[in-house]
């Protein structure tokens, strides 16, 4: 989905105000060229996903949003071929 849909997506959902809040900030964090995909767990967390071409394929960065508004974001990379060459979490913040 585009950067507006996925605002869109946040603020009809009935999640809670520091989730909804911290999922905005990482679609804000988007360019307006990446897609970005939104995913709700069965634990209540929500995985936002970016993904934007690489070098020699693209770069997705997993944001694991918690109810309380915690995340962790981990980046990957993956090749043209699809094939996993960086994983990398990172730290987290609220």
């Amino acid at each position: 989905m585009t950067k507006s849909e996925a605002r869109q997506f946040i603020d009809a959902s009935a999640l809670p105000q520091s989730q909804a809040a911290a999922a905005r900030r990482t679609i804000n964090q988007a360019t307006n060229a990446e897609p970005i995909e939104i995913i709700a767990q069965s634990s209540g967390d929500l995985l936002i996903k970016r993904s934007r071409p690489g070098r020699i394929g693209y770069q997705v960065l997993e944001d694991t949003i918690s109810m309380d508004g915690s995340k962790r974001v981990v980046q990957k990379a993956d090749d043209n071929a699809g094939n996993l060459t960086h994983d990398d979490p990172k730290g987290g913040a609220p």
